[in-house]
């Protein structure tokens, strides 16, 4: 199952990178990572943080709530037990136990209250 979801967010940075017409050799570049490195993270087969997701975002020159719907396009796991988002220590959340929901939740809360941040930055910069 981990495999599987590290495939398809690969795939769909790959995706995402090709309609932004950047080169993974501009992406290992821009994320300060070796090329086989980043290759690794399109092929599914390393983790990635959120902070990497993060700033892959920036990279796409995109909210990372867009990256992330994006990534999950209309994919859907009702039937998952476990949930590979909470990656600020690339564990798994157990969906069943409390204390990884409320992990889940607090990055949840911290990524929302960062992209409100932005907004406001933005929103003040249109108003200069």
């Amino acid at each position: 199952m981990e495999n599987d979801l590290k495939k398809l967010v690969g795939q769909r940075l790959q995706l995402l990178r090709q309609e932004k017409n950047l080169s993974q050799e501009e992406m290992s570049e821009r994320l300060d990572l070796s090329l086989s490195a980043y290759r690794k993270i399109e092929y599914g087969d390393t983790d990635i943080t959120l902070t990497r997701l993060n700033k892959i975002a920036e990279i796409f020159d995109m909210p990372a709530v867009e990256l992330f719907s994006r990534i999950d396009g209309n994919t859907q796991f009702n039937n998952c037990q476990h949930f590979i988002g909470y990656a600020q220590h690339n564990n798994t959340v157990n969906l069943s136990n409390p204390e990884d929901l409320r992990a889940l939740i607090k990055a949840n809360a911290m990524l929302i209250e960062m992209m409100d941040k932005r907004i406001k930055q933005l929103e003040e910069s249109q108003r200069k």
